[in-house]
């Protein structure tokens, strides 16, 4: 089993949408926050890109893909320094699938939009992206991405039977085909989240987390399947990872209470906690409470 395959369980996406922007200089655009994923891909031109968060802009070209793993607040323009129209005014001017924006000097295409994954937010292995990440693929990668995007466009145009499931694989596809171009960017690997996939032994203990989070699993036993020690596998978890492999299973097995929680047919809360791996309804109760700030009972309650 590869790396990306240790955190597909996880990476579950609903839908994808998506805008072709098509920037005139001068033009910019001003993005608000969002709590799925967003993505783009430079198929023509070039702009730049920052998070306002007092880094550099970043100069994208053909080829230039970029994802907000946590759907940050962010800027795309013609320059560095260039001014910004917000995006929901600008979006105002769409025709169908193609907003056209900016004056009439130098042409930027590039599309861009967001994943929907199947909870209220990003998944939590998303946590190990940096909040921007750029990188760019080859002439085949950036034909393929577009070649799905266009499948994606023709059944929601057309739709015919069975779109819905067409739609849900096409954006679960399109997701893994930018994750596939980001891990082998040559600029990428053993960096980040490429060098928490490319560790066979974190690797194995999420992966353990993510399909087996019913296991009433301690630091102990994980390092023991990796053939690790105790402190040894929580100090390397937590240098890789930013948290500690028991935050980790925590917040994964919060997610899947979620989608639990969420389901039309009612569970009962002391069974969603023995689905994820807690032994007691209280334990659960207190752990949801910490995590998500109400008891479990109430947050089902709200999304109803």
């Amino acid at each position: 089993m590869d790396g990306l395959e240790n955190f597909i369980p996880g990476l579950r996406v609903q839908k994808a949408f998506y805008t072709r922007v098509e920037g005139k200089a001068p033009w910019g655009l001003d993005l608000n926050a969002y709590p799925h994923t967003k993505f783009g891909i430079v198929t023509e031109g070039c702009c730049y890109i920052d998070i306002k968060d007092g880094a550099q802009p970043i100069k994208l070209v053909r080829g230039s893909c970029y994802l907000l793993p946590r759907g940050n607040p962010f800027r795309v323009r013609h320059a560095a320094d260039g001014d910004t129209v917000k995006f929901e005014e600008a979006y105002k001017q769409i025709d169908g699938q193609t907003l056209r924006c900016g004056k009439d000097g130098e042409r930027t295409t590039l599309l861009g939009g967001q994943f929907i994954f199947t909870d209220d937010r990003y998944p939590l292995a998303l946590d190990l992206l940096p909040p921007l990440v750029c990188f760019n693929v080859n002439e085949q990668e950036l034909a393929a991405l577009q070649s799905t995007l266009q499948l994606l466009e023709k059944e929601i145009i057309a739709p015919a039977p069975g779109t819905s499931t067409m739609l849900d694989s096409l954006a679960d596809i399109f997701f893994i085909q930018t994750l596939r171009a980001y891990l082998l960017d040559d600029h990428t690997r053993n960096t980040g989240w490429t060098g928490v996939l490319s560790d066979e032994r974190l690797g194995k203990a999420i992966h353990l987390m993510h399909t087996k989070s019913e296991k009433p699993w301690t630091i102990a036993s994980l390092a023991d399947h990796i053939g690790m020690s105790r402190s040894a596998f929580s100090a390397h978890f937590k240098a890789k990872c930013g948290i500690s492999p028991i935050a980790y299973l925590t917040r994964h097995r919060m997610q899947l209470a979620q989608e639990l929680l969420r389901q039309p047919a009612a569970i009962s809360i002391a069974k969603v906690a023995v689905k994820i791996g807690y032994d007691s309804e209280a334990a659960f109760n207190k752990a949801f409470k910490r995590e998500m700030g109400m008891p479990p009972a109430l947050w089902r309650a709200q999304r109803r």
